[in-house]
């Protein structure tokens, strides 16, 4: 059994984010990223976690969603990358608001 680290960057997406007036209904483009521990124990695709579709899925989330802060957003696509696959031990991820200050949040999460 081997631990690997994934990781996927500069994923793009609108979403509602901020606290100041002209926030609250236009969405912003953020970027996001994420790396996740598991444990690979063969060759098969049956034994890995399907990235692509943890991408999709949590590109949706992030779009659909609205939150005021950028630390709340980065901590529920962790959650959310924890809950996608039991396989998930650990996982690390960014969000960067892609405006002027380009503020960013890195959460780093472990499964218990």
């Amino acid at each position: 059994m081997v631990r690997a680290w994934i990781s996927v960057n500069k994923i793009l997406c609108e979403t509602i984010i901020g606290i100041y007036p002209d926030e609250l209904y236009t969405p912003q483009t953020v970027e996001f990223g994420f790396s996740f521990e598991y444990s690979v124990t063969t060759d098969s695709i049956e034994d890995a976690v399907d990235y692509a579709v943890l991408t999709d899925e949590l590109k949706a989330f992030a779009s659909g969603c609205k939150f005021s802060l950028l630390e709340t957003l980065t901590s529920e696509i962790a959650k959310k990358i924890l809950a996608f696959s039991s396989k998930i031990t650990r996982t690390k991820v960014y969000c960067i608001k892609l405006n002027d200050l380009k503020p960013k949040a890195e959460v780093e999460l472990s499964n218990p």
